[in-house]
């Protein structure tokens, strides 16, 4: 019991934010650095690190690393779900689950590496498909918490540079890997417009999947710091909750002795004040 209150410390919490930078961007820079050609974050997407085809030599590098990284975030799963539940208990079990299928698609992402030749269980790109799953499992789980951060805030709980800071961490990444998505699938239904669509946006990093890729990930580092830095502990989070409820209880009693009052003016009608329905 010691040991797990030992990982909810915002000390420990902090150790670990460490570790996962080095895991994971640190590996993946020197994965960049021994790159055969030249890696360019801006234009290049990180599959291209894990590919034995792209990085013959150094491809288990960065793969290594970032199974580090997703393991060391379970922590702060925990860590979320135990501040968040008291906001909402249902979205902090549902933000919980969904970082948790996340993090179980990233690492099968780096155990299925990039195939460009072969079929993997029948599917021509594996990779792509987990990979893009744990996007999207973790982008589920910020958009959740985000809103208990919202509810939190509205009722005095959580404070509100959280709300603003995860709002904006996910919802920025996520617009632009809409626009981008989107605009790659109406070049395909629509070809006409598919040459004007990459003449100009072709020197833009806007419409490379790996600027946003990079992106994304540090917006879910500065999630977790965000998490770690601006989340209340229970010993300061403890005294808010029971202030919101004695507030609550004082308009519920306010009210309740309004009701009353406003009974007694009301005249009632003797056959029913006889009969005791009142």
């Amino acid at each position: 019991m010691t040991g797990v209150k030992c990982l909810y410390r915002k000390s420990t919490l902090t150790v670990l934010l460490v570790l996962i930078s080095i895991s994971f961007f640190g590996t993946l820079g020197m994965a960049a650095w021994m790159f055969p050609q030249n890696y360019d974050w801006r234009y290049r997407v990180i599959s291209n690190l894990l590919s034995p085809r792209d990085n013959p030599e150094h491809y288990w590098l960065p793969a290594c690393g970032i199974i580090l990284a997703a393991v060391l975030m379970l922590p702060f799963v925990a860590y979320l779900h135990r501040n968040l539940k008291e906001v909402s208990l249902h979205a902090a079990r549902l933000s919980a689950g969904a970082f948790i299928a996340g993090i179980i698609a990233l690492i099968g992402a780096c155990l299925v590496v990039p195939q460009h030749v072969h079929d993997v269980l029948g599917i021509r790109r594996l990779h792509e498909l987990i990979a893009r799953s744990a996007a999207g499992f973790i982008a589920i789980g910020m958009l959740t918490a985000s809103w208990c951060a919202w509810k939190g805030f509205r009722k005095n709980l959580l404070d509100a540079r959280l709300f603003w800071s995860w709002s904006l961490l996910t919802l920025l990444p996520l617009a632009g890997i809409f626009f981008s998505e989107s605009l790659l699938v109406l070049t395909r239904l629509n070809p006409a417009w598919s040459m004007p669509i990459r003449s100009t946006l072709r020197n833009s990093v806007f419409w490379h999947l790996g600027f946003w890729e990079w992106l994304g990930s540090a917006a879910v580092f500065a999630f977790l710091c965000a998490a770690v830095f601006l989340v209340p502990s229970r010993t300061t989070q403890a005294p808010k909750c029971l202030n919101a409820l004695a507030e609550q209880h004082a308009k519920e009693k306010s009210a309740l002795n309004e009701c009353r009052a406003m009974r007694g003016r009301i005249a009632l009608p003797k056959r029913f004040a006889q009969k005791g329905v009142y």
